[in-house]
């Protein structure tokens, strides 16, 4: 484990060389939270109030966690997996006694740390105690950091299984593209879930996407909720955890064996 501690602090230095990549991430993040207020004001005015079941600034606390957590899981893995395999420089990686998967996982934790301070953070604390949005702070805001910890690691893993697709494809833009817009869309990212028609809902409760980022913001901003729905969400959350892992381990075993390696 020590060896993988080391990878982590080296690529978190190699990180912070680039400052203003990390400004501007930021910043996109928070000009997006910007349009997403005059974009749900303009459609609550619209429509008004009575025609949806949220109130406007559920729905603006709801997107705005959206974009920030979207924000603290966008670290490019699966892109960093196929630049590895057209530069050539996977076989590098190969050759030395490190699980590829794990050593993916401590190189982009690093990303997931600085997003979390320049980003997810500050997001939370401009919500609660700038704006004054509904968001609670008690013992849910336990279960949030657990679950949002869960949802780190199954967002992980489907972007290893799409990073690894490289090995055959050795480009994944339209793929991985398409990972995003789709996990993004059926789990709350852009329209909350309970905005979405009745049918439609049924559907989402059944797919996986939800415990991205749907079940987090729910624990975070949910008065109504009890212990015992924390702990519900959080054993779906496990369970779907645990079937990506597996879907990854085998798929990354399989593809293991197709692997043509370009440079070096």
């Amino acid at each position: 484990m020590k060896k993988y501690i080391y990878i982590a602090k080296g690529f978190l230095l190699e990180r912070m060389v680039y400052r203003f990549s990390l400004f501007f991430n930021a910043l996109e993040k928070y000009i997006y939270i910007l349009l997403i207020f005059f974009l749900w004001k303009a459609i609550y005015k619209s429509l008004g109030q009575e025609n949806l079941s949220m109130n406007f600034e559920s729905t603006f606390t709801y997107l705005s966690l959206a974009t920030a957590i979207f924000g603290l899981f966008q670290t490019w893995v699966d892109w960093d997996i196929s630049q590895l395999m057209i530069s050539g420089n996977l076989s590098i990686i190969l050759t030395k006694p490190l699980d590829f998967q794990i050593y993916m996982f401590f190189k982009r934790i690093t990303w997931v740390i600085l997003n979390l301070l320049t980003i997810t953070l500050p997001v939370l604390v401009l919500l609660k105690f700038i704006l004054r949005m509904p968001i609670n702070m008690g013992i849910n805001f336990v279960f949030f950091v657990i679950s949002i910890i869960i949802s780190y690691l199954i967002y992980f893993n489907i972007d290893f299984i799409v990073g690894v697709t490289a090995f055959f494809t050795e480009s994944i833009w339209g793929l991985s593209v398409t990972k995003d817009s789709i996990i993004l869309f059926l789990s709350g990212g852009i329209i909350p879930i309970p905005l979405f028609p009745e049918n439609l809902r049924r559907i989402l409760e059944i797919l996986p996407f939800k415990t991205i980022y749907h079940m987090p913001i729910e624990i975070l901003i949910n008065k109504n909720l009890t212990i015992f729905d924390y702990l519900n969400s959080l054993v779906v959350q496990i369970f779907w955890l645990f079937v990506f892992l597996a879907l990854s381990r085998t798929y990354y075993k399989l593809t293991e064996r197709f692997i043509k390696i370009n440079g070096g």
